[in-house]
């Protein structure tokens, strides 16, 4: 459904070595920016986050509240974009966050609250794919993912683009894909497993590199590759070397840009990042180079992505152990948001 007027208000708050040769290195308007930084945000509880290397703004998922953050690490100023009917609605949780390179929308799934909390044996409810225009400030789409779905499968979790702008939905009770035309009026049921089965977890997070996705979280334990010119997807597993790597429970991959397609990251969610190596940025075989331990942090806290924000390379936290202030699902009080550069830990695996 095409929207032309806004939905959405928004106000401000206070608050390389290993690249190919055939997958340029992106040309970034942003200065350059490394080293931890610090969001002070009252409950941004982050669950996703991507950074436009054009606007050179950080997008975040703010899980609890529903709702869109929009930081500039150059100015430390934070915006919060709320959407009618969807934000501070205990219906709705906000994960997923991808920004098209090339327009720079912003796409965000408003998933329904239940399906994570009770692995997958409620799904019921609305599922929303937003597409946000930043620049006007304007709800562009708001898709309903649950009426091509029709209850069957949910937890829809993570987004990617293809290069036409075609938008591929993860949902991981079971794990699925849908793809939504560029226009938001079709979607299709463009992955689905043999056997539906809403309580059996699978995948969790997909990275794009032009036309290739990857994918990891089914069952299998395996990363996968799907060719997103194909009319259904067809996933190939992508043989491993270099380790006998078991996949601890994950929501996100990321492929840094400053890597040209070569590096993946896995968001393992207490364990820390895992790091895949791919010489010619292809993914027919990965090398698994090792982990970027999660580090000291708060009972209860999981690592949900890694995300570049101009040179660095930053895992994003978030404390699923803090107390909802309105109960259970819920935000806590926290307001304070660190963000660690892991750059240096990756370079040392890749050496």
């Amino acid at each position: 459904m095409h929207l032309s007027s806004p939905l959405a208000s928004a106000a401000v708050l206070a608050g390389a070595a290993f690249a190919h040769p055939a997958v340029p290195q992106p040309q970034s308007k942003c200065a350059p920016f490394k080293g931890n930084f610090t969001i002070n945000q009252y409950q941004l509880y982050p669950e996703n986050a991507d950074f436009d290397f054009n606007s050179c703004k950080l997008y975040l998922g703010q899980l609890w509240n529903a709702s869109l953050g929009i930081y500039d690490p150059y100015t430390q100023e934070h915006e919060i974009v709320e959407f009618e009917g969807i934000s501070h609605n205990p219906a709705f949780h906000l994960g997923a966050v991808g920004v098209n390179r090339k327009n720079g929308l912003v796409s965000l799934i408003a998933d329904t609250a239940n399906a994570f909390a009770t692995e997958g044996r409620d799904i019921a409810g609305t599922n929303w794919l937003l597409q946000y225009d930043p620049q006007e400030k304007q709800l562009i789409h708001k898709i309903n993912l649950t009426a091509t779905s029709q209850g069957r499968y949910g937890g829809f979790q993570d987004v990617e683009q293809d290069p036409d702008g075609n938008v591929f939905v993860v949902g991981t009770w079971p794990g699925t894909l849908l793809k939504v035309t560029r226009d938001g009026k079709t979607v299709t049921p463009w992955y689905l497993p043999a056997s539906i089965n809403q309580t059996q977890k699978g995948i969790g997070g997909i990275a794009a590199l032009d036309w290739l996705l990857l994918a990891q979280g089914d069952a299998s334990s395996q990363l996968w590759r799907f060719d997103m010119r194909a009319p259904t997807g067809i996933p190939t597993p992508i043989p491993v070397t270099n380790a006998n790597h078991t996949f601890g429970a994950s929501d996100a991959i990321y492929l840094p840009p400053k890597y040209a397609g070569t590096v993946l990251l896995v968001a393992e969610d207490t364990v820390g990042l895992s790091v895949f190596y791919s010489r010619d940025a292809k993914w027919r075989t990965a090398e698994f180079r090792g982990v970027v331990p999660i580090g000291e942090v708060d009972a209860g806290t999981s690592v949900v992505t890694a995300a570049q924000v101009g040179d660095g390379i930053y895992m994003v936290l978030e404390p699923f152990g803090d107390e909802g202030l309105g109960g259970p699902g819920t935000a806590g009080g926290r307001g304070v948001w660190p963000f660690r550069d892991v750059g240096g830990e990756v370079e040392a695996l890749l050496r």
